[in-house]
């Protein structure tokens, strides 16, 4: 099961758009560690054992994205910039000025906008499977899976879930994990999909000059390793890591292996 850290603090931030962010703190160190979000298919309840690992160590934020958890859901306002600027928000309301990002997913495009747009904030990224659309002209989104989406959530969120995670013995993580999903709004996920402009962060990977540490699952079904390889060779000071036999989520599946290399990246001098 994934852990629930007692939180120091916790509160509403307001984002550009006025929307409403739900944050929590935990911790309270001199290094500070803000999670970006991933997809608004979860909420921060899934980073519980990176949170529990370090809060002993740092001052960790994490929050829900717009859409999901305690965070509000607007009818519009997906995109990546606007996810940006929710972070941005949050370390505000905890007035936090330098801090590392840890994300995972799709979440590297809205920390690629933050460590470029004021990177002397900014001083580490650590990402797990990044995802982005490196493709000079991007597909646009299938209409018959956005309403297949919409029509059917559960036979969505099921099969992508059980792909995640494809570690031997992971029935009780994927049920963890599908619980959390189901949570979720398919308007929302539909919404973002036909706001979102790849192009945008894709075009950033060469100008973040902080050290940066990705970490991906060898077996990752979602991400193939090749097109995590392809975003390392694009940032001037980024690394590789690879967990064995990992898939998309190891930080979630297997935090004894990430966890490790995470408090070393995050917490060297």
């Amino acid at each position: 099961m994934i852990p629930t850290p007692r939180r120091s603090a916790e509160g509403m931030a307001t984002s550009a758009d006025g929307t409403r962010i739900a944050w929590y703190r935990y911790g309270g160190g001199d290094r500070a560690i803000l999670f970006v979000p991933t997809w608004n298919l979860v909420d921060a309840r899934v980073v519980g054992h990176q949170v529990a690992a370090l809060e002993s160590r740092a001052t960790v934020v994490t929050y829900d994205p717009r859409g999901a958890g305690a965070s509000e859901r607007p009818n519009t306002g997906y995109d990546f910039p606007l996810h940006a600027a929710d972070a941005l928000a949050v370390l505000e309301a905890t007035e936090i000025e330098h801090v590392s990002l840890v994300t995972a997913s799709r979440g590297v495009n809205a920390a690629l906008l933050l460590a470029t747009d004021t990177p002397e904030r900014f001083p580490r990224i650590a990402v797990v499977a990044p995802y982005m659309q490196l493709e000079a002209e991007p597909e646009p989104p299938d209409p018959e899976w956005l309403n297949g989406l919409r029509a059917d959530w559960a036979g969505f969120i099921v099969p992508f879930m059980r792909d995640v995670f494809t570690e031997p013995d992971s029935a009780d993580v994927i049920a963890e994990m599908i619980a959390i999903g189901l949570e979720a709004t398919p308007e929302v996920v539909v919404t973002q999909e036909l706001e979102l402009d790849w192009q945008g962060p894709a075009r950033l990977l060469g100008r973040v000059t902080c050290p940066t540490l990705v970490v991906h699952g060898e077996d990752d079904v979602h991400v193939p390793v090749a097109h995590a390889q392809c975003i390392v060779d694009e940032m001037p000071n980024a690394r590789l890591t690879m967990i064995p036999s990992g898939g998309h989520r190891p930080d979630i599946r297997t935090p004894e292996l990430v966890n490790p290399g995470l408090l070393e990246f995050l917490l060297d001098p």
